[in-house]
């Protein structure tokens, strides 16, 4: 059975665009962001388990994104410094969202975090931005 999939318009700030575009060493970006809000609600909910690629460990994906995510929420309840911005520990669709976002602006930040969902990102989203940073991980 084939879904089809109806899209929905992508709705951002040009006002957090260009904020974003400002500044050039910063880990945000709205695009990428609400991008990976549509990504994540193509099979239902925000609820940070977008459709995975075949051939991707659906047990890989939740062990690797709920292992960090739990680990971002108890550094945020205690009041600790995070490496990743602490909104992500809003919601399961959040730590996605924002991860994606570091994933791409951010790879050094995000693999030094959370190296498990670096790999599971870098499958999702076939590709390594690493190797664009001068820090080859294969």
């Amino acid at each position: 059975m084939r879904r089809i999939l109806v899209a929905s318009p992508l709705i951002v700030s040009w006002e957090d665009i260009e904020q974003d575009l400002k500044e050039t060493h910063s880990e945000h970006n709205v695009i990428i962001h609400e991008i990976a809000h549509k990504l994540d609600m193509l099979n239902g909910p925000a609820d940070g388990y977008p459709p995975l690629h075949n051939g991707m460990s659906v047990s890989a994906w939740s062990t690797a994104l709920s292992t960090a995510y739990e680990k971002l929420i108890e550094r945020v309840d205690h009041h600790h410094r995070t490496a990743i911005n602490p909104y992500a520990a809003a919601s399961p669709a959040e730590f996605f969202a924002v991860i994606s976002e570091y994933f791409f602006c951010a790879p050094k930040i995000l693999h030094s975090q959370f190296a498990a969902v670096y790999e599971q990102l870098h499958l999702y989203y076939r590709q390594n931005p690493l190797l664009r940073s001068g820090r080859i991980v294969t």
